[in-house]
């Protein structure tokens, strides 16, 4: 009786020190990031696996930019055009690199 007792105390103890871990990964991954390039503006926060980057095109014209992600040694860039006004999302395998 008292082993199964022990074993229970010690898996509730994981349980605890695993959820306890997990926190602060969570908390960190949740700052939002933004930036302004040309006619837009844009933000991401950090996933884990993937980065999904926010923009909008602020001028009235249609407008392009390139957003970047690094996965490793690989560097990854998907060209955004949108009319003026429009707003989005990329995702992309990797951590945000930049916008240009």
């Amino acid at each position: 009786m008292r082993r199964m007792s022990k074993i229970g105390v010690t898996g509730a103890a994981l349980a605890l020190a695993t959820v306890g871990l997990s926190s602060p990964a969570q908390a960190a991954s949740s700052e939002i990031h933004r930036g302004k390039t040309g006619c837009f503006s844009w933000s991401w926060a950090e996933g884990w696996t993937t980065t999904t980057v926010y923009y909008r095109n602020t001028c009235s014209y249609e407008s392009s930019i390139n957003i970047w992600w690094q996965d490793g040694n690989t560097s990854r860039m998907k060209k955004v055009t949108a009319k003026g006004g429009a707003s989005g999302s990329v995702k992309n395998r990797g951590d945000f690199k930049r916008v240009d």
